[in-house]
């Protein structure tokens, strides 16, 4: 044991992860080349791509910032909680420490289909243990899980998400329905498993209602109880109704937002994550990842589910045209068919978004909240990581939608575009010095100057609103009492 205990000591899963590279090998999934499609059947080809492509992740630099930024809260709670091994086992065995500060809630949202929940994954796979969590010290063997991710799915109450946080083993099959009673289990579970970060993912399908979020949120508020640190997933929509909140409700759920965007088309990572897609079946999707960027990033808004989608949809195209391979002439179709017609709108849609806020109360879903936020004086700083790692404390004007419109425009066009980016970004002396002409002087106003800006307006009217009788004669009070006072 002296040797083991030697390797691996108390908090290593954290000290492991102290480079940005470090976090990219822990939490990059390769891809698992599909063979033999064409011996198989449609839809088990469908299957077998689609959990392939389910089961990749590839990490970005925006993926990389948030989970430096959720690992160091994990890190900061553990060191304060049990920073070594005799404190955690000096509080198991009934010594009380003094109480923690509160600790925080961050929400992490963003467009349905951008990789949240894959995200999450990635963080709970990158923290836990070697050898299925175990831990062995002089004495000791421990079962423990830095962080817990747990699927909110379709649970019917508070208790059935308690439950499944407990200890099975000490529930023994017991049906205890007391929230009390349950959260204390769940928090003195949390204590013996170093539990340091609780995950709580697919908050969206807690509620079923469409407007309600007193559900969604006491639960959010219940397992913040639990005593550590909560991140809680939530979609657009949610966050939406969320803030509709109290005041001081919405103070805590949504003090610390995060949002997680979608690759910009010139992304080199977007370039990198459809390879991987397609070396899933490289013999049947026969594209190219660099060529075929922008266009795919224009059909898909860079979400990587519709991407999935759109690919699958590719192949079944190509099938029933008699191929047994697919090119863009496959994916465009896919695109116009029936079974893509919910992610066309949607993607469409985001394109309407970013020229005009019409449909932002007819798509909730679509619209980030906390744009809306930013432009109240009073409204805190929203902290956005963007795709070159660069914290922001107001939100950008860029989202998925503008992507897309840019990738429309022509070379000339962006080429204008870029020009003009770069000068905005120059100090005020270094730019180019234009003529500025001025604008003629405008007369003084008087009475006479009211008298024929009212005149003009009659005449372009074609029936004389009876305002204007009254205000034809106000100015003639005013011209009168002008001239006597001259």
């Amino acid at each position: 044991m002296n040797e083991q205990f030697s390797k691996h000591e108390w908090l290593y899963w954290f000290n492991r992860l102290n480079t940005d590279e470090a976090i990219w090998r822990a939490t990059y999934m390769p891809v698992a080349p599909v063979t033999e499609l064409q011996s198989m059947g449609v839809e088990e080809a469908c299957r077998r791509l689609e959990h392939a492509w389910k089961e990749i992740f590839l990490p970005g630099p925006q993926h990389i910032h948030i989970l430096r930024n959720f690992l160091d809260q994990a890190v900061y709670f553990s060191s304060c909680a049990y920073p070594t091994i005799k404190d955690y086992i000096r509080q198991r065995s009934g010594y009380r420490r003094d109480p923690l500060s509160v600790p925080p809630i961050q929400c992490l949202t963003g467009l349905a289909g951008v990789s949240k929940s894959s995200l999450m994954k990635a963080f709970a796979r990158m923290c836990q243990l070697d050898n299925g969590g175990k831990f062995v010290t002089e004495g000791h063997q421990l079962i423990l899980l830095p962080v817990r991710r747990l699927g909110i799915d379709a649970q019917p109450s508070v208790q059935g998400v308690l439950k499944e946080l407990s200890n099975p083993i000490a529930l023994g099959g017991k049906s205890m329905s007391n929230l009390n009673g349950l959260m204390t289990h769940v928090r003195d579970w949390f204590s013996a498993t170093a539990t340091c970060t609780l995950v709580a993912d697919e908050m969206q399908f807690f509620t079923q209602s469409s407007t309600a979020s007193t559900k969604s949120s006491q639960l959010i508020m219940t397992l913040a109880n639990l005593g550590t640190p909560l991140i809680f997933v939530a979609n657009y929509s949610l966050v939406n109704k969320l803030i509709q909140r109290p005041q001081e409700e919405k103070d805590r759920l949504l003090a610390s937002p995060i949002v997680l965007l979608p690759p910009q088309a010139n992304d080199s990572w977007w370039v990198d994550v459809i390879k991987e897609y397609l070396a899933v079946s490289s013999e049947c999707f026969r594209l190219d990842a660099f060529s075929h960027a922008q266009e795919l990033h224009r059909l898909t808004a860079g979400l990587f589910r519709a991407l999935r989608n759109l690919l699958l949809q590719a192949y079944r195209e190509a099938l029933r045209r008699g191929k047994s391979f697919v090119t863009m002439d496959e994916v465009r179709l896919a695109y116009r068919s029936r079974t893509f017609s919910i992610h066309r709108k949607d993607i469409e849609d985001l394109a309407s978004l970013n020229v005009s806020n019409l449909m932002e109360k007819t798509r909730p879903d679509l619209a980030c909240a906390f744009s809306e936020l930013i432009k109240s004086p009073t409204s805190r700083p929203v902290t956005k990581i963007t795709s070159d790692g660069g914290r922001l404390h107001l939100l950008s004007s860029f989202n998925a939608s503008s992507a897309l419109v840019e990738s429309t425009m022509s070379v000339e066009a962006k080429a204008t575009l870029h020009d003009l980016r770069q000068v905005s970004q120059l100090p005020v002396e270094k730019r180019i010095n234009a003529k500025v002409s001025r604008l003629p002087k405008r007369s003084p106003l008087s009475a006479q100057s009211l008298l024929e800006g009212a005149q003009l307006l009659r005449d372009t009217q074609s029936k004389p609103k009876s305002s204007s009788k009254t205000t034809e004669k106000s100015l003639e009070k005013v011209d009168g009492s002008d001239q006597n006072t001259n």
